[in-house]
């Protein structure tokens, strides 16, 4: 289950693969497509550098997790080490979903309007049903608050606001309403972040400024590469190569 109170170092992330069977617009990995995927030996060793850093929860992402072909191995792997292991998908691929059900402590499973989905009842894990909120999704409160009626009473239940991921992002993450819901509260989520609690749900408002910090979670990417930041060093490069040429 989602937890207010996790910090960002708290947790590992680690993208198993950058290949994903979906195109959405608001996508945060800037690497979707490639057809990479992690080794057996490179999850170790950022299993081992979580642990010198006596981080608490891994989190496998991506793209999308169930796409790597030892999905089910990875997260057996990281079980036995002892951490508490939260996965993200699509929910594109269920009998590998299935498959992890168990080892799996926690899914986020991103909700972008399909008509099935896993149910509560049918998994031991634990399922948040994770969506987005912008205006041509949600365009009033009445609809936010019809699909919490709707799926509240199985799921856990998170939103967030569209990041600025990029310009179609940025042109819709402002969602006037949200300003009004009422009974709804301001706090901090993962201690920098500003979110709202609607409902007992959280939202959280990246259309937000956000606290400035030094502290970013550690990142595996699937080529083996360690950075406390989502963005790879062959593409911090080619950034500063660009801004000294400019």
């Amino acid at each position: 289950m989602y937890k207010l109170e996790t910090k960002d170092s708290d947790y590992m992330a680690i993208v198993t693969t950058h290949e994903c069977g979906r195109n959405c617009p608001f996508c945060i990995d800037k690497y979707r497509g490639r057809k990479e995927y992690i080794s057996l030996d490179d999850v170790e060793r950022a299993l081992d550098f979580a642990c010198d850093l006596k981080v608490k929860d891994i989190f496998l992402t991506g793209g999308e997790p169930t796409n790597h072909p030892l999905i089910v191995e990875i997260a057996r792997i990281v079980k036995a080490r002892g951490f508490n292991l939260v996965m993200t998908t699509n929910y594109e691929n269920p009998f590998v979903m299935e498959c992890l059900d168990g080892i799996v402590d926690s899914f986020n499973v991103s909700y972008y309007g399909q008509k099935e989905l896993p149910s509560q009842k049918d998994f031991k894990s634990d399922i948040t049903l994770s969506t987005i909120i912008w205006q041509d999704r949600f365009p009033t409160q009445k609809d936010l608050d019809e699909f919490i009626d709707k799926y509240e009473k199985e799921y856990y239940l998170k939103f967030s606001t569209l990041n600025s991921a990029n310009d179609w992002c940025r042109e819709r993450k402002y969602v006037d309403y949200l300003d009004n819901l009422p009974n709804s509260k301001y706090v901090y989520a993962f201690e920098f972040y500003p979110a709202q609690i609607y409902r007992n749900h959280v939202i959280m408002r990246a259309d937000l400024p956000h606290i400035e910090n030094d502290v970013s979670p550690w990142v595996m990417f699937p080529n083996g590469e360690i950075a406390n930041s989502w963005t790879r060093k062959e593409e911090k490069r080619m950034e500063l190569k660009k801004w000294i040429m400019m």
